[in-house]
């Protein structure tokens, strides 16, 4: 992947470009549109795309960082070492779900699309990676200061958060209502929170 323009004006196109490809690829699959497609939609050259992208998949690599991103934006308390709390992490996840109309999850979007692209495959992978290690430190922190169990483990609490995200989002999408998302992350962080049964015996 190319690095980053130096001019503003090159960030520019580029951001533009991205984000038709981006917004195109979510809604039509990462096959789905030609490099034509997403430089008539960003009002841009082929000159232009070339000079900031490498080739088509070099595209769809920054497509799936660019979704990331957007992920990690709509969860401000998965960046924040001051955070340290679940419910309001559960509420910006919703939030945003919400804001999306109950649209897909912007990276889970393009699970079994790249099964027969290494490269991307392993890219969704390590974006993933990078999500749960997110959620796994917030856990820790709320650990820390008391506000989950001692017993649990960050890192499978950060496995089992993302999949009830992942598939509350799945279930929220189809029913067109957040109600689904909302019961599987409020269900998931009552596992995390509740006092140990055996302790109270």
């Amino acid at each position: 992947m190319k690095a980053l323009p130096a001019t503003e004006r090159g960030r520019r196109t580029r951001g533009a470009i991205l984000s038709a490809a981006a917004r195109m690829m979510e809604q039509q699959g990462l096959a789905g549109p030609s490099v034509d497609d997403v430089l008539a939609a960003a009002d841009a050259g082929k000159s232009q795309f070339y000079h900031y992208f490498d080739s088509r998949r070099d595209l769809a690599a920054a497509v799936l960082h660019h979704q990331f991103e957007r992920v990690m934006e709509a969860q401000p308390a998965l960046r924040d070492p001051d955070r340290a709390d679940l419910a309001a992490w559960r509420d910006q996840v919703v939030a945003a779900h919400r804001d999306s109309a109950y649209g897909m999850c912007p990276l889970g979007v393009f699970a079994g699309q790249v099964d027969d692209e290494p490269e991307l495959s392993s890219i969704l992978a390590e974006l993933f990676g990078r999500w749960e290690k997110g959620i796994a430190g917030l856990v820790s922190r709320a650990r820390d200061q008391g506000r989950v169990r001692t017993d649990v483990d960050p890192e499978d609490a950060g496995r089992m958060l993302l999949a009830a995200l992942e598939g509350g989002a799945l279930l929220a999408h189809v029913q067109r209502q957040s109600t689904a998302l909302e019961c599987s992350l409020d269900a998931a962080i009552a596992v995390l929170t509740a006092e140990d049964a055996s302790a109270a015996h």
